[in-house]
């Protein structure tokens, strides 16, 4: 169903992803050992995820770094990290049999490691180390002719792991696993390029090869197709007026258009009613983020954002609203506040001027936020 608000599963509930399908899809044919997927908030990148690993018929584990990172107090300890490789092999069990990956040998050569009646679990005392993990893995993998998919939904999160150096780990990877495909998705684009830094010459990573699949919000023909498609699953004729105010006030964003579909078509709402829970109820969940993201400087990045939510768009302009909302800045300071944003993906830059690129988080900068 196109208007189920969870991550899709199934290829016939995602619309419109073929070509993004089909890159992820090839990458994993071409057995290449790293695959980016990027798109801002709510574009539809765990779907498309989902997808791919079911249609690619691999074994394989998702680790929900942003989830481990909230839930374990900001940081991303290695035991939380082993946990959620678990209770992924566990989720997948059904799957694996049926693709003949045999889960007790895999998990048997894993040391801290155990299936039990319930699943896949880890000793509380586990010593191993990641690259322990996946060697043994990688090491099945090879000798009984499969390729396993290790992917990180919202990577950029692996950054808060204290001492343990990711992309030393996954460049190690890449260089000797070759049974071993590793994803990454990632929302905050920017900070997820800093984190693995593909450019920079002194960093693990520099100079392997990687595929990026890059998902863009629908342009205006295909939300309004995606809207009419969803509804009419639900055998509902809606009109064609109200899906274009649904667009010019949602955009092309996937998730946000879902979610009024589902308020319009499964909850029963009328049109205008749908269109204000939208806002009031995803509101309140991107309020929730963005407090969490700009916590360091919460007043300046707040003026910022609220300086562009409210039509400011060029660097002197936007910088002259914060210093009268918050007083002197340097130039330095505000650059680098303001470039920050943009590699958290709330901001876009384009010919010289920034602009918040969704909707709703314009909407809550511009009606419920106080600096």
């Amino acid at each position: 169903m196109l208007f189920d608000v969870r991550p899709k599963i199934f290829e016939e509930d995602l619309f419109n992803r073929e070509r993004e399908l089909n890159m992820i899809l090839e990458a994993l044919r071409l057995g290449e050992g790293i695959i980016l997927v990027t798109g801002i908030r709510r574009i539809g990148k765990s779907s498309v995820l989902n997808v791919a690993l079911k249609k690619s018929n691999l074994p394989y584990v998702i680790i929900d770094v942003r989830k481990i990172f909230f839930e374990y107090g900001n940081v991303i300890h290695r035991r939380a990290l082993f946990n959620a490789i678990a209770d992924s092999f566990t989720r997948n069990m059904k799957f694996f049999e049926k693709i003949k990956f045999k889960v007790k040998d895999v998990i048997g050569r894993i040391k801290g490691f155990y299936v039990s009646e319930v699943g896949v679990e880890v000793e509380p005392n586990i010593n191993s180390k990641l690259t322990d993990i996946l060697a043994a893995i990688d090491e099945w993998c090879l000798k009984n002719d499969f390729r396993f998919i290790v992917a990180f939904d919202e990577a950029q999160y692996l950054r808060f792991a204290g001492g343990v150096k990711y992309d030393g780990i996954f460049a190690w990877v890449a260089d000797n696993l070759r049974n071993i495909s590793i994803i990454f998705t990632g929302s905050e684009i920017g900070v997820l390029r800093d984190f693995l830094k593909f450019d920079d010459p002194s960093a693990p990573l520099y100079g392997r090869y990687y595929r990026e699949v890059v998902l863009n919000r629908f342009d205006r023909e295909t939300s309004i197709q995606f809207l009419k498609k969803g509804f009419e699953e639900l055998r509902m004729e809606v009109d064609g007026e109200e899906l274009e105010e649904v667009v010019d006030k949602l955009d092309g964003i996937v998730g946000w258009l879902t979610f009024y579909g589902y308020c319009r078509g499964i909850q029963g709402l009328s049109h205008r009613r749908a269109l204000n829970e939208t806002f009031e109820k995803c509101s309140r969940l991107v309020l929730e983020e963005l407090q969490k993201i700009i916590e360091p400087s919460r007043r300046r990045y707040g003026a910022i954002l609220k300086a562009v939510s409210l039509g400011y768009t060029k660097w002197s302009d936007i910088k002259d609203y914060v210093t009268i909302k918050v007083g002197s800045i340097t130039d330095r300071r505000f650059s680098m506040l303001l470039n920050k944003l943009v590699k958290y993906s709330y901001l876009i830059k384009e010919n010289g001027r920034y602009e918040i690129p969704d909707p709703i988080v314009k909407y809550v900068l511009r009606e419920k936020f106080q600096i």
